[in-house]
């Protein structure tokens, strides 16, 4: 089994002008964070850590100080054993969050060089009958500079004519009559056989997001996403029984978050992000914890490729993912997949490219620190040992 000999740190910002919003962000510089993983037989892997933040460097120190020196020299079929111990020991350091997000970027960096090293694709490495044929839906809809009814009812019919069989769009930041009237405007420029996701970003009360989904026609509502306070899963669970289509939480990273929302069927689809809940190994977990319910899994993408290639192998693998989004907006690297709809279908092909088929253009990241084993020494974690940094190069 390959063992990890090198882990470099790096960064991508995208400037998006602050011209586009959602009910709780106006988007001006949106940053990735990078996890790159070699091995001493010469495979690599990357990985993308979930990075909303104003700028990238808390998550980059995180990942310096208390997370790379601990895989260093690590077999590969050993990452997934230390990212819990780590994450046991977060109950004493009270950094459950950002470990999530850093701990997501070497799981999927993992999983590419396994995937790699076997000289197979990840969504067949994951599942060898895996087909390789992902359902996406198109996302974009926010609200921007300049942008009326017109242009939105032209973009998200733009997505529908791409092959998209279902759009989402953004509603919660003009008062509910607008919005609601905004989405009849799309419903009634799009095929009859293309629904909408409207995702709210946790803005409104129980009650109001009831009202929003009631005067619309309920069969053309794929989803309502995060139509309320993401802690309120008794509100969520409200909605669905009284026959909203909710899909939340997609940041959420807490097994017993995740465990509640599933028990009490507070959902219809289990909205999350490969690189927010912690990695590939994480979202097959809450894969096998929904076999028995009628929840189903969606994948959020809002940020690289990474990102996206990793949520499509996922899919590719389990038919317990019912869609994948893909973005109009965050879309950085994107053209190095070509990933879209083909004609006829919102399904795209994967291609038999051995990982998650990436790489990512060097020049136009930032390059933060390179850890070796040479330049790490050990310290004790419990009963096992992990590895403590030293210099950075």
């Amino acid at each position: 089994m390959p063992s990890i000999a090198s882990i470099s740190v790096s960064s991508h910002a995208n400037n998006l002008g602050g011209e586009i919003w959602n009910p709780a962000i106006r988007w001006t510089t949106k940053h990735a964070v990078f996890v790159k993983i070699s091995t001493d037989c010469g495979h690599s892997g990357i990985g993308e850590c979930w990075c909303f933040d104003n700028a990238p460097d808390a998550l980059v120190q995180f990942l310096r100080t208390e997370v790379v020196a601990a895989f260093l020299g690590a077999h590969l079929d050993e990452v997934e054993g230390i990212a819990a111990r780590l994450l046991e020991r977060a109950t004493l350091t009270g950094r459950h969050g950002i470990l999530s997000s850093a701990l997501s970027g070497m799981d999927i960096a993992t999983h590419d060089a396994l995937a790699q090293a076997a000289k197979r694709p990840l969504f067949r490495h994951l599942s060898p009958s895996a087909s390789g044929s992902v359902p996406l839906y198109g996302s974009g809809g926010l609200y921007g500079k300049g942008k009326d009814t017109a242009a939105l009812v032209a973009e998200m019919r733009g997505m529908a004519d791409k092959g998209y069989r279902a759009v989402k769009m953004k509603i919660g930041a003009l008062a509910v009559d607008e919005d609601i009237a905004r989405v009849r405007a799309v419903l009634d420029a799009l095929p009859a056989t293309c629904s909408v996701i409207v995702d709210a970003v946790y803005s409104y009360a129980p009650a109001e997001a009831l009202r929003v989904f009631e005067a619309l026609p309920a069969e053309r509502i794929e989803a309502f996403q995060s139509p309320i306070d993401a802690q309120d899963l008794a509100g969520m669970a409200w909605l669905v029984r009284n026959g909203v289509p909710v899909m939340a939480v997609e940041a959420e990273h807490r097994p017993e978050i995740h465990k509640f929302m599933i028990d009490q069927e507070a959902v219809v689809f289990l909205q999350t992000a490969p690189v927010a809940c912690g990695g590939i190994s994480r979202v097959r977990a809450l894969s096998a914890a929904i076999a028995d319910t009628p929840i189903r899994l969606s994948l959020e993408v809002s940020s690289t490729a990474v990102a996206l290639a990793a949520a499509c192998h996922l899919a590719a693998a389990d038919a317990r993912i019912v869609h994948v989004e893909h973005h109009t907006v965050h879309t950085v690297f994107f053209d190095d997949l070509a990933l879209g709809p083909k004609p006829g279908t919102e399904h795209t092909n994967l291609p038999d490219t051995p990982g998650l088929g990436l790489e990512l253009p060097e020049e136009q990241l930032t390059h933060h620190f390179e850890q070796t084993q040479t330049t790490c020494s050990k310290i004790p974690l419990g009963d096992d040992e992990i590895t403590q940094q030293g210099d950075t190069t």
